[in-house]
């Protein structure tokens, strides 16, 4: 009886696991993740896509375009496509019919004969079993979008950049709200899968694709065009003439291209993050050795998604780095982007079948698209107010390593003339902060001390020196950085002209060519201050991030309300505290002889909890599934839109309090301030919460903390990452 049952038991386990292996592996390959219904782009961005079938184009024209074999393909596509996509595919066509009449001969010859579009439309209707498929081959890909990073409306892109013989080189377009795809052919590099500079290689892991990024000096821009335009060469970041073929030819006749539209790649991953990858079982690798991503130098090394003069070459790899599409493609892409502000892209290499024999186009390594001469080096990670550590690395590492890549650059052109630009920028200090309202409204700021309260990672500085070869951690006067970075900036010069004299020797060029590169400094004030006065000179080197920007903002707009609407302070609750204050304005002098509280310390203070409020704000509404594509003054005017004026500004209070006090009990948080709770009035801690909000900002701090380096080659390189 004891056996009977006890063989019950076991086969009873035996059928539970059974069940949960079945469930596990029906898990792998679903994707019921995805809601059923395609998204509504005016709910998600504000705005619909107002399109009409065909447009308005002559009949004439109408009949000439929808002859051509790729726009065919494009039509037969867009009949399938989710209605959401269909909507910008038509607003493209729409467009190329109104300025089909402008093309070119050439154009309309490369247009009718050798275009390429080659989209396929991926769904439970059209192809179940296939669309079931790559939703298996890619879960990976898409549960990070999805779940990893809450995008669950909008499009994104997701690349498979194994080789063509195991089924990749291959694009697919998702639709993050019912998972439906497009794919089409891509190109990624002939030299594989690598994250260094100059390596000619694709990286793997997430980027965003940015409508407009204005990160200066070294990022990939996002540049696109009008169907008018299509097939027209990029080239040092400009359209420079039509492409000569869009097939591939003798190198001699026409190299490789930029083409069309190009779409900045700007890596998310830091290299401490495991990024769950399909990669090594392609790779052949452990997860160790390529889960742990830093894809964050693809804009330095100008990577792009974009079109190409080189169509016949896709489905293959066959790039300098970059990710090659149709020009058709490319403009889809453009819709998409200029839609929803940002694309989400993830790029993973994973076999959808064993391999198979194929044959590669015509090719050699030569024909790659050209980085336009210019390289930038960029020390963003290194404290700049560390001397110790960051001269260590810049002489010992930067400078040897960009001697080298002038002088090979130098040895590759004929026209052997260099430019070197040098800028620094350190972060806007915490104490500045307060007396934002006097910089920006007066001239009267030459005696303002500056002080780094916090290091980047809210680490809290007193005011006194770390070390004696740290001076930036006390308070001081703009002058003193202004002399400091000068005399650092002209050591580096003469640091760079020593190793590229011995550069220039190692790739046996002559050292006169010394007096043929021009190594400058470049003084740089961040366009935020540009529009304070004449004289600069007080905030040159200072530069401030977009998140601590927005604060600035919200001081500005609190001050223009005791001017303009005075009345707010009585009528809006949260913004009572700040009346009593008001009557300090353009006095720092005069004080609350109760808590010695100043105009400043107040609005600063409630600017920081508006600025906490709207991030977390936006976080949310990304998680609650809505794209959201643009932040700052649009999110605010969103906010004001749907919920009246007074209503966002009290939700921006409430949460930004909310956001600081969890901080206050959080891991990261290295003070000794802790909020007790979000209900005391602001002033009776108001010096705490202040440290609180400086120290949650100085996370953000580094993205202001560069030293650029940018160097230029005059001439053609032959075979730079594309």
């Amino acid at each position: 009886m004891r056996t009977h049952i006890g063989n019950l038991i076991i086969l009873t386990c035996f059928i539970l696991c059974c069940s949960c292996a079945t469930q596990r592996s029906k898990k792998a390959g679903d994707f019921t993740t995805f809601s059923s219904n395609d998204f509504n782009w005016k709910e998600l961005t504000g705005k619909a896509v107002y399109v009409s079938s065909r447009g308005s184009a002559p009949a004439s024209v109408k009949e000439e375009v929808y002859t051509i074999p790729a726009i065919q393909q494009l039509e037969e596509a867009r009949a399938l496509m989710p209605e959401s996509l269909g909507e910008l595919t038509q607003h493209f066509m729409n467009q190329l019919l109104e300025q089909y009449p402008d093309l070119t001969e050439h154009q309309k010859e490369m247009l009718h004969n050798d275009a390429k579009c080659g989209m396929r439309v991926l769904s439970k209707k059209t192809d179940p079993k296939y669309f079931s498929f790559v939703h298996h081959k890619l879960q990976k890909a898409f549960l990070y979008l999805r779940d990893t990073k809450g995008i669950q409306s909008g499009y994104a892109f997701v690349g498979n950049i194994s080789k063509k013989n195991v089924g990749g080189q291959k694009g697919y377009i998702i639709n993050m709200a019912n998972g439906e795809l497009v794919e089409i052919d891509i190109s990624s590099a002939w030299k594989g899968v690598g994250y260094e500079n100059d390596s000619g290689q694709t990286p793997l892991g997430y980027f965003l694709v940015y409508k407009d990024y204005h990160q200066k000096g070294w990022q990939s821009k996002t540049i696109t065009t009008d169907p008018k335009h299509i097939f027209y060469k990029l080239h040092r970041q400009a359209y420079d003439g039509e492409a000569m073929y869009i097939f591939r030819k003798s190198t001699k006749i026409e190299k490789a291209f930029i083409c069309s539209n190009q779409f900045g790649l700007i890596g998310q991953n830091f290299g401490s993050e495991y990024i769950d990858l399909s990669a090594p079982q392609y790779l052949q690798k452990s997860p160790e050795d390529v889960c742990y991503i830093d894809n964050s130098n693809s804009g330095k090394r100008q990577l792009y998604i974009h079109g190409s003069n080189r169509v016949d070459q896709l489905g293959f790899a066959l790039s300098g780095g970059c990710v090659r599409v149709s020009n058709i493609n490319s403009f889809i892409i453009k819709e998409i982007v200029a839609k929803q502000g940002t694309m989400p892209v993830f790029l993973d290499a994973v076999a959808f079948h064993e391999p198979r024999p194929v044959k590669v186009p015509g090719f050699d390594d030569s024909d790659l698209e050209s980085i336009y001469n210019s390289q930038s080096i960029v020390l963003r990670k290194q404290n700049l107010l560390d001397s110790v550590s960051l001269l260590k690395n810049l002489y010992a590492n930067v400078l040897p390593e960009l001697a080298n890549s002038l002088a090979y650059r130098m040895s590759k052109v004929e026209k052997q003339h260099a430019n070197v630009d040098i800028y620094v920028t350190v972060p806007f200090p915490e104490s500045a902060m307060k007396y934002w309202l006097t910089l920006h409204q007066s001239d009267e700021y030459a005696n303002i001390t500056f002080q780094q309260h916090f290091g980047f990672r809210g680490e809290y500085f007193k005011n006194v020196n770390r070390t004696t070869q740290n001076p930036f951690f006390k308070a001081y006067h703009s002058q003193e950085i202004n002399d400091y970075f000068s005399n650092r900036i002209s050591d580096t010069k003469s640091a760079l002209h020593a190793d590229l004299s011995k550069a220039l020797v190692k790739y046996e060029l002559d050292t006169v060519l010394l007096s043929s590169v021009e190594i400058n400094d470049q003084t740089l004030t961040d366009d935020h201050f540009n529009v304070l006065t004449d004289s600069l000179e007080p905030l040159e080197y200072f530069s401030i991030s977009n998140e601590r920007k927005r604060v600035l903002h919200y001081m500005e707009m609190i001050d223009s309300l005791t001017q303009s609407n005075p009345e707010v302070f009585s009528n809006w609750e949260h913004l009572q505290w700040v009346k009593k204050y008001i009557p300090f304005r353009g006095n720092s002098q005069m004080v609350a002889e109760s808590n010695g509280i100043d105009y400043n310390d107040v609005v600063l203070m409630q600017a920081y909890i508006y600025a906490l409020g709207e991030e977390e704000l936006y976080r949310k509404g990304v998680k609650a599934g809505e794209l959201v594509s643009v932040k700052g003054q649009y999110f605010q005017d969103k906010l004001s839109n749907r919920h009246g004026v007074a209503e966002a500004m009290k939700m921006m209070d409430e949460t930004g309090l909310w956001v600081l006090f969890q901080y206050s009990h959080s891991s990261e948080n290295r003070t000794l301030m802790k909020m007790v709770s979000v209900a005391y009035p602001k002033e009776d801690m108001l010096y705490g919460m202040q440290m609180l909000a400086e120290a949650y900002y100085s996370k953000y701090k580094w993205k202001a903390n560069q030293y650029v380096i940018s160097s230029e080659v005059d001439g053609e390189t032959i075979s730079l990452a594309d």
